[in-house]
């Protein structure tokens, strides 16, 4: 399990490695065989927070591994390089201003992304090469529509898109999905790892 975060300005991951975050009680720990130029490690003394770098040597991405806590981390960096840090389930982690624009951008992709699956199922259907590969998801998928179809022809139609697109999506939800059902310690756990976006610091 891992978060990412990353600062609403460029910072000189330079900048985090000269010293200045000691004031906050936070300081390099240094990995031999994971520490790169490219990949170094803060720490409070008990959690961690990894820092990678881009090619320009500004950070550009901030990411948390397993149950640590790095409120105390991320604070000490807003702090001392006067930045805002989100989290990538903001959307300006993504470099959208709202969450209505994250939406509205998330919805026209998975339009895109189901009008592209769909002109694939039907190269497959008519044995057309197509981008659909064995062992994948998308394979059962195009099975599952096959077999719907041989059942149901009309679904071949246009205007029938969305009843084959959610047939073949309620087959596969019945038959392959996994669902994974939290117990009450399960979401307690959840909670105490996580950092909320409320508790993300700001500048």
């Amino acid at each position: 399990m891992s978060t990412d975060y990353c600062p609403l300005k460029q910072v000189p991951a330079c900048d985090l490695f000269d010293g200045r975050l000691e004031a906050f009680g936070v300081h390099e720990h240094v990995k031999p065989d994971e520490t790169t130029k490219t990949r170094r490690c803060l720490t409070d003394g008990r959690n961690y927070l990894w820092v990678y770098i881009d090619d320009d040597g500004f950070v550009a991405v901030l990411t948390r591994y397993g149950a640590n806590a790095p409120g105390k981390i991320l604070n000490a960096v807003a702090e001392a390089c006067e930045t805002d840090i989100v989290s990538e389930y903001e959307p300006q982690f993504w470099g959208f201003d709202t969450q209505e624009d994250w939406d509205a951008s998330m919805e026209q992709m998975s339009r895109e992304s189901e009008e592209n699956f769909y002109i694939e199922i039907l190269k497959y259907l008519r044995r057309e090469p197509n981008d659909i590969q064995p062992g994948t998801i998308g394979m059962i998928h195009a099975e599952i529509a096959k077999r719907v179809i041989a059942e149901s022809p009309d679904l071949l139609a246009e205007n029938k898109r969305p009843d084959l697109i959610k047939t073949v999506e309620m087959i596969y939800d019945r038959d392959h999905a996994i669902v994974v059902t939290l117990t009450d310690q399960d979401r307690a756990f959840t909670r105490m790892v996580a950092t909320h976006e409320d508790d993300l610091p700001q500048a």
